[in-house]
Order: C-alpha cells, then sequence, then structure tokens
C-alpha cells in the first residue's frame, strides 16, 4: 500500500510538474507573440513617420520641378515638338503652304529649328493671345494645335493629387 501511495504521489508530482512546463512554455509563447506584435506595430508606425516626412520634404522639390524646370523643359521642347509634327504631316501636306503660329517669345527658338527644307512652304508667325507653351500650325483647312501649358498644368495637377492622396493615406494609416 506505501508503494502504491509513493507511485501515485510521484506521478501527481511528475504530472504538476509537466503541467507547469507546459504553462511557463505558453506564456513564453503568448508573451513572445504579443511582445512581436507591439514591435511590428512600432515599427509600422515609424514607416509611415519616416514615409511622412520624407513626402513632405519632397514635396517643395516637386512643386519647384513643376513651376520652374519643366516650363523651361516645354520651352526647349516646343520647337522640337513643331518639328516632329511637321515630318509627320510632311507626305499629307504636299504642296500646301504651312503657317506655324506662336507667341512672341517663341518665334526665334521655332524659327530656328525650322531652316531645314521641308518640300513645301513655311513661314513662322507671332500672335500675342497664344501661352509660351502653344503652338498651332496650319496647314489648308486644317490646323493642329499644340499645347504644352496644359500638359505643364495636368502634371501639377497630378503631383498635386499624388501628395495630397499619400498625405490621406499616412494620416489614416
Amino acid at each position: 500500500a506505501l508503494e502504491g501511495l509513493k507511485l501515485a504521489a510521484f506521478e501527481d508530482g511528475y504530472r504538476a510538474g509537466w503541467d507547469d512546463a507546459i504553462k511557463a512554455q505558453s506564456d513564453d509563447q503568448t508573451r513572445i507573440s504579443s511582445d512581436f506584435a507591439q514591435n511590428l506595430q512600432d515599427m509600422s508606425f515609424t514607416y509611415h513617420e519616416a514615409y511622412s516626412q520624407v513626402l513632405s520634404a519632397m514635396n517643395p522639390l516637386l512643386e519647384d520641378i513643376v513651376r520652374s524646370v519643366l516650363p523651361r523643359i516645354a520651352h526647349e521642347a516646343l520647337g522640337l515638338h513643331i518639328l516632329e509634327q511637321l515630318k509627320a504631316q510632311s507626305r499629307a501636306i504636299g504642296a500646301l503652304g504651312v503657317e506655324i503660329v506662336v507667341a512672341p517669345e517663341n518665334i526665334e527658338a521655332v524659327s530656328g529649328l525650322l531652316d531645314q527644307e521641308f518640300g513645301f512652304p513655311l513661314s513662322v508667325t507671332e500672335d500675342d493671345t497664344m501661352s509660351g507653351g502653344q503652338a498651332d500650325i496650319r496647314f489648308g483647312k486644317t490646323e493642329q494645335q499644340i499645347d504644352l501649358t496644359s500638359i505643364l498644368s495636368d502634371v501639377s495637377s497630378a503631383l498635386q493629387g499624388f501628395v495630397n492622396e499619400n498625405r490621406k493615406k499616412v494620416a489614416n494609416g
């Protein structure tokens, strides 16, 4: 009988020890999972905070690009864009005279690029009502408009939309 009591006490002790070990392991896993979740949450917050700061820091740069660099590029590209359109249309134009109408500040830039022979008469005219990024190519009854000002405006609007949308995302998490 004594031996049976000793064996029962040993099994009870062994079972209690085993249960304590399982509980300790479970508690450790719960603590580790909780710490890991907190670290991920902290890291996510840090990421969004850093992203917000980078976006805020980039916003003035992007606005300066849209305000100063893109208009200069558009001004320089206007003549090249007209030249490209003329080359593409040269077969369809035939012997018709072509008139290119631009803003007064673009006369020199456009005239300089059109010194080559296209096989049809070509003239450049200024129009005070046009902005610096606009040009009209007229031949016969056909007119093709080029409006880089509109493109720059669209780029600026898209940039502002991008910045505002990202600010909302960062603010809302």
